[in-house]
């Protein structure tokens, strides 16, 4: 029997100690109480009016520290996804681990694995991809930007989410850019779910909204909120700071101003309707002082939502993170080094939902192979974050006593009950040179044949046919209200 033993079942990583944790979290505290934060909604403006907060002038509404307490103690700690089909898929509480989710389509371009070449997306596009999403294990949720820019500008964000709904079984999230829009959307998921109280009870779609920093609430974004608080829909609140730009050139304050950005949109949710699910979220970066650009390669964002995700988890709220995209324009050492340390550094922290994998070019490409292959390393992920259990069964020291010195342990029982637990890689070669031939594949030739089966064979469990009947019918009428054809640009 062991005393006073601890084991540790997965790595211990952090970066945050609990002192820098509180300090950071009274720095947030000052800015919303004597900076302010800009409100472009009023009925956001007249909840905060009413609870107490100065809203004298709404481009520096004050929000006392009493309010933002409130609102993390009335947030739920755990908030359950669910499949299409109302099946549990996810549990976010900061103890179960990443949760990997990738980009159906990207628009405006689509690196093509038949072509293996950038070019225009189509709605066919966003349906193959949904379609390998559903197929892969690691990958366990969609979230859809769009992906045929063809379309109207509004149709084509819908008209995505509805490809990913019937393509994927998986959980949902959209980028839409006005309540509209999202009503839209959950009018489709209510006919899935089979009406608005059972995807409230299960949802498989949840929201997304953006603060715009520094430290402003926009109207879309709120009234989106606003309306998810209402039907009870998880909702995700993330801003994109830019250290050297939108915040200051150094990380802390980056990281306060991204959390003030979030904490004050929870307590208007919070007040609109206490208890109201919510998933804090955060991909703050740096400006590329270069180019220019918000580089998703840049080491800095990792570091920084990593420690979003520590402070996250210090308020109790579910994490959306960030992995698996690239500025790359190709799969290539670049791509694969980047998105292998945003996956670890993920699995490590811990963020509930990690976004944008299959996403590359700074975000304006999609791409089906670098889902498929961030799905791999996700599995070599796994492997670290597994951990070592140690007792008599993983340290055998009978075994090691019987087989002995110069022995071998190829034939021993417990290597059959054991090695299958190794990991085996579908798209990286490990065939040693003495044994290669003209018909060895590299890697990346079978990732394109990986990603062009799963596409071609992979079929998503169907909906009822008088269902998607229903479905294409709520889509035509989103054509007619622009006065167009109900039919897809078709794709070349």
């Amino acid at each position: 029997m062991r005393s006073n033993y601890v084991q540790f079942k997965t790595p211990q990583f952090s970066l945050l100690s609990e002192q820098q944790k509180e300090e950071i979290h009274l720095a947030v505290l000052q800015i919303l109480e004597k900076t302010g934060v800009a409100f472009y909604c009023q009925e956001a403006v007249n909840l905060l009016g009413e609870a107490g907060a100065d809203v004298s002038d709404p481009m520096r509404v004050k929000i006392p520290s009493c309010l933002v307490e409130q609102a993390l103690r009335t947030a739920p700690k755990t908030i359950t996804l669910y499949t299409r089909e109302g099946e549990p898929a996810m549990v976010l509480n900061g103890m179960t681990g990443a949760h990997f989710g990738a980009m159906s389509a990207v628009p405006p371009k689509y690196l093509d694995p038949c072509t293996r070449k950038a070019r225009n997306g189509y709605v066919e596009d966003v349906a193959d991809t949904a379609r390998v999403i559903d197929a892969l294990p690691n990958i366990e949720w969609t979230y859809t930007v769009g992906g045929c820019p063809a379309l109207h500008g509004d149709l084509d964000l819908k008209v995505s989410a509805l490809q990913a709904i019937l393509n994927s079984s998986k959980p949902l999230t959209s980028s839409l850019n006005n309540v509209s829009m999202l009503k839209d959307i959950l009018e489709v998921c209510s006919v899935v779910a089979g009406g608005e109280k059972l995807l409230k009870a299960k949802p498989f779609f949840f929201g997304a909204v953006e603060p715009v920093s520094p430290l402003v609430q926009g109207k879309d974004a709120l009234e989106k909120s606003l309306l998810c608080a209402e039907r009870g829909i998880p909702n995700v609140v993330y801003g994109m700071q830019m250290a050297g730009a939108t915040t200051p050139a150094t990380f802390p304050a980056t990281l306060a101003i991204g959390i003030a950005e979030c904490l004050s949109h929870l307590v208007v949710i919070q007040l609109k309707k206490p208890g109201a699910p919510v998933i804090f979220g955060a991909l703050p970066g740096i400006m590329d002082m270069k180019t220019m650009i918000f580089s998703y390669d840049a080491p800095e964002v990792n570091l920084l939502v990593t420690t979003a995700t520590e402070m996250s988890h210090y308020y109790k709220l579910p994490m959306f993170g960030n992995a698996g995209i690239t500025d790359s324009e190709e799969i290539d050492i670049q791509t694969a080094t980047v998105i292998t340390y945003q996956v670890l550094v993920s699995a490590l922290s811990g963020a509930d939902l990690v976004h944008n994998v299959g996403a590359m070019s700074q975000g304006k490409m999609g791409s089906p192979e670098l889902i498929v292959l961030t799905d791999e390393v996700v599995e070599m992920a796994k492997v670290l974050m597994g951990g070592l259990e140690i007792n008599e069964e993983t340290l055998p020291l009978d075994l090691i006593e019987r087989v002995g010195p110069g022995g071998q342990y190829l034939s021993q029982s417990h290597t059959l009950k054991h090695f299958r637990k190794f990991m085996v890689p579908t798209i990286f070669d490990r065939t040693p040179s003495m044994v290669r031939n003209e018909g060895i594949k590299h890697s990346g030739d079978l990732l394109n044949e990986k990603t062009l089966r799963i596409m071609n064979t992979h079929q998503p469990k169907p909906l009822p046919e008088g269902m998607v009947r229903e479905l294409k019918g709520i889509e035509k009428t989103w054509f007619n209200r622009l006065g167009l054809k109900h039919e897809y640009p078709p794709r070349e």
